[in-house]
């Protein structure tokens, strides 16, 4: 029997290898869990990937060479900026895409018949903060001031404009937002002016190596504030060892952690942890479910026939140990999973679950 070939898009290398490598170890332990449990109804599944080498050019000549092969969806990519024109070219040539790690808003909104996405968005994670936000406002009335950075890319303006949305509505007072151009070292000015407005929340999207630098510039500019949150960077390990003790009661939203309370969590955590070779995050969580969602879907089509494919994606009602699935169309958004995202906080040089609090594991702290 021909195995049932899934085509990928990721990033292993360039700005985005290490992210990509992560999700690469998730799909992994998936495929292998698939292959062992018969593969697509008895035939057994490969994975063509192709590196997209970080960039948008390199990730739409792999559709063209994906499509030639005739596969019957594709899995991509990790940066929304990559993402989104991967989009509309798999709409343009009718093949299903399932949406690796990109969660900027526009790439399922409007969206297309032929996207889907079982990962969060930025509209959930701005959401997910200000829950948690509002959350901690009930004990500490005086949060009230709010200051918002983020880099200039895809994803994180996606977030940020979404989170100042969010503050407007819910009634904080926005005392600094600035962008920044990806590829700043020297985050020093921005924090500076941030400390004169004394905001009591700091609320950043960046990537790891802007993540690095603000977490320690916030500490030797003396910017004190109650609740930092660091999106993106801060949910990894990495994060953690490379800053030290400054990193302590950072905050960050993700669409999976490890002591999330969901059936099987445990048991995956092991297995992702095994193949990482280091504590996983959720980038190989939602690596793992990417190709967990497509094998379902594959197996419930009634052929690899593409049509047949995006038809049994519509129907995904699928229980999984990093998210429940189901695609729909709300709001504005289409081919959408409604994925509840957890707010992590470093405590003890861990990363714990806070919130929502029936997942958590921990109480919340503040960080002064």
């Amino acid at each position: 029997m021909a195995d049932v070939k899934i085509g990928v898009i990721n990033s292993l290398s360039g700005n985005f290898a290490a992210f990509g490598q992560r999700y690469n170890t998730g799909m992994q332990v998936a495929l292998e869990e698939i292959n062992a449990n018969g593969g697509i109804n008895g035939e057994k599944v490969a994975l063509i990937i192709q590196d997209d080498r970080s960039e948008a050019q390199s990730a739409l000549a792999a559709v063209e060479s994906l499509n030639k092969q005739q596969v019957p969806l594709i899995i991509g990519s990790y940066a929304s900026g990559i993402t989104g024109p991967i989009s509309k070219v798999a709409t343009r040539q009718k093949i299903p895409l399932i949406v690796l790690g990109s969660a900027d808003d526009s790439i399922t909104k409007p969206g297309s018949d032929w996207v889907f996405r079982a990962k969060h968005n930025s509209t959930i994670v701005a959401k997910a903060y200000f829950d948690y936000f509002d959350n901690l406002r009930k004990n500490n009335p005086e949060i009230k001031k709010i200051a918002v950075m983020y880099g200039n890319g895809a994803w994180p303006t996606s977030m940020s404009e979404e989170g100042i949305r969010q503050a407007e509505k819910r009634g904080y007072e926005i005392v600094g937002k600035q962008a920044y151009d990806q590829g700043t070292t020297d985050f020093r000015p921005i924090l500076n002016k941030f400390r004169t407005a004394k905001p009591d929340i700091l609320l950043t999207s960046s990537y790891a190596d802007d993540g690095i630098a603000i977490a320690r510039q916030i500490k030797e500019v003396g910017l004190n504030t109650k609740v930092v949150a660091i999106d993106t960077a801060s949910s990894m390990v990495s994060f953690i060892q490379q800053v030290g003790n400054p990193s302590e009661n950072i905050v960050s939203a993700v669409s999976w952690s490890p002591d999330v309370k969901y059936e099987g969590t445990p048991e995956l955590y092991e297995r992702l942890k095994q193949k990482a070779k280091e504590d996983p995050s959720f980038y190989e969580a939602e690596g793992y479910l990417a190709l967990t969602v497509a094998a379902d879907a594959l197996r419930r089509a009634k052929s690899l026939d593409r049509d047949a494919v995006r038809d049994a994606l519509t129907k995904t009602d699928l229980k999984t140990p990093v998210t429940d699935v189901k695609f729909e169309n709300y709001d504005g958004f289409k081919g959408q999973n409604p994925i509840k995202s957890v707010i992590i906080q470093i405590q003890n040089g861990k990363h714990v679950t806070v919130f929502p609090e029936n997942l958590a594991s921990q109480k919340a702290q503040l960080a002064n």
